[in-house]
């Protein structure tokens, strides 16, 4: 008996990488730069396509009722941005802890960006929209000023434990978090050499398809890598 075998080729895959500090070449940023050659050294078929976008380059305007709906005409770029995470199969979000929470700029994209994120006119047995993002493989990045071990114990009032509550809610895929607590994490080549190796897993993840585990779905605790 002759059988007949059909190789599916694997789609690209296209990544969005958000940084999201005002400040360029800091902390969030390197990280973001060293998970980025994680996902490129391990990406050694170019099955990945990576784009860095720094938010604060991207005019947003500020969350309201009349513009909950989607971008205005003011917001050419912002519309192009919210298109591209839509129809990505990664965005990775670096920030830096500002008074335990985000960037004023990244927290009114997440409030902006509700159009692509949630279903209004459905909703699941809590009577939630449904999260339209399930195509979304997820992974932040964070530093701060408090030491890791603070961070470990309070981890609900840090930036990592909000975001990843919102975009499972969103219905993304949530691979997880890395939080650095120095401030000159710049030059900490360790917690660099940490962030491209977290980035070849992240890559292997994205590749493999692989979905939320039990954990994710119902504890929103982050994972912190050690």
């Amino acid at each position: 008996m002759l059988y007949s075998f059909v190789m599916i080729e694997q789609k690209n895959k296209k990544i969005i990488a958000l940084a999201c500090s005002p400040s360029k070449g800091r902390n969030s940023d390197y990280m973001l730069d060293f998970f980025l050659r994680g996902i490129s050294v391990f990406d050694v078929n170019n099955k990945i396509q990576i784009e860095k976008i720094y938010l604060n380059d991207i005019y947003i305007e500020m969350y309201k009722y009349e513009n909950s709906h989607g971008p205005t005409k003011n917001e050419k770029e912002f519309a192009e941005l919210a298109e591209k995470i839509k129809n990505a199969d990664g965005l990775i979000i670096a920030t830096p802890t500002y008074n335990f929470s985000v960037p004023a700029q990244l927290k009114n994209f997440v409030d902006r960006i509700r159009f692509i994120s949630v279903d209004l006119s459905k909703r699941d047995f809590w009577g939630q929209p449904i999260g339209l993002l399930g195509n979304i493989s997820m992974f932040f990045l964070v530093s701060g000023g408090i030491s890791k071990f603070a961070q470990k114990v309070l981890f609900f009032a840090f930036p990592a434990f909000w975001l990843r509550g919102v975009f499972l809610y969103f219905g993304a895929k949530v691979f997880g978090t890395y939080y650095s607590g120095d401030v000159r994490t710049f030059e900490n080549q360790k917690i660099l050499n940490k962030c491209e190796s977290l980035g070849k897993k992240y890559a292997k993840n994205v590749l493999s398809e692989k979905g939320n585990g039990i954990l994710e779905k119902i504890f929103w605790r982050p994972k912190q890598k050690d």
